[in-house]
């Protein structure tokens, strides 16, 4: 019997730990993934045999308004997000980061809210934000009525409400990001700038801001990923209304599937939700890479 070579050992032990995480890789993700793309070609309810349609789906569903519209409303979710959520969670992470006795149980009550179901979070926002709920009793009892609206039930305002409570609730992870990305900073490279003379803001502009870059790209890629993927709030407060003011492509996804039985339409629907999220994790990843500080 010929004898293996080292090189030839050792390869096939590569193999044998890698091959069953690849199985499991091929029949979880890849097996999945393109039986939807095959499925997305289909007229089908779910039941019955599929019927090979071709790219009718994808031509109806550039036609559907209410699909353009939840991509939409995807899109702004997700920008809005970033640009309110990053200097948020940089405010909250650098004041988490002051010498205080208490920033401990600070970090713990600010980090809470992560912990919690968003179900549950979004049953308890929704009581409390309805037309007449605790925030529009509490606006009443101070006298100030005219600030009464009804915060879920308005097209022009449901939206923000929902990124509003979605900012509530990320706020503890993004500013723990950050947080982690400030004590990774040498504490050298602010005592040099002290002797330099540099201020806390030049200090801020010239070194913390763009060693946070790293901490930067991660939330945003998460934020992303998180907005356009956004399902949990909308269903639960508003179920996508009023209209399709909330609506989001993983509840037009959802609604197809399930409430219209349309499968052929959810999974092509699907895939152009997956194509969406790619190009703009993507694009994100791109300028992410190059904005990179090393020291």
């Amino acid at each position: 019997m010929k004898r293996l070579k080292p090189s030839q050992k050792n390869l096939l032990g590569y193999l044998m730990f890698v091959l069953p995480a690849m199985l499991i890789f091929l029949v979880f993700v890849y097996y999945p993934l393109f039986r939807t793309v095959g499925y997305s070609l289909t007229e089908w309810d779910g039941m019955s045999k599929p019927i090979y349609i071709g790219l009718k789906n994808f031509h109806y569903l550039i036609e559907d308004e209410s699909f353009i519209q939840s991509a939409k409303n995807n899109i702004f979710f997700a920008l809005i997000t970033m640009i309110i959520g990053n200097p948020l969670f940089l405010l909250l992470a650098l004041a988490l980061n002051l010498p205080l006795k208490t920033r401990g149980f600070l970090r713990t009550m600010y980090y809470l809210p992560q912990l919690m179901s968003l179900m549950v979070i979004s049953v308890i926002w929704g009581l409390i934000l309805q037309y007449d709920g605790v925030f529009n009793t509490l606006l009443h009892t101070m006298g100030i009525d005219g600030l009464i609206h009804d915060w879920l039930g308005s097209r022009k305002i449901a939206l923000n409400t929902i990124i509003f409570m979605n900012e509530w609730q990320t706020a503890g992870f993004g500013a723990v990001i950050y947080l982690a990305g400030l004590q990774s900073i040498p504490e050298d490279l602010y005592e040099a700038a002290k002797i330099d003379g540099a201020s806390a803001w030049r200090r801020l502009w010239h070194i913390t801001l763009p060693l946070l870059m790293p901490s930067f790209g991660i939330i945003n890629f998460l934020l992303l990923v998180g907005g356009m993927r956004y399902f949990d709030i909308p269903y639960v407060m508003t179920n996508g209304g009023p209209g399709d003011a909330t609506s989001t492509m993983a509840l037009k996804v959802y609604k197809f599937a399930f409430v219209d039985r349309q499968m052929g339409y959810a999974t092509a629907a699907s895939v152009a939700f997956m194509v969406v999220i790619i190009a703009l994790t993507s694009i994100l990843l791109y300028f992410s890479r190059k904005r990179e500080v090393e020291y």
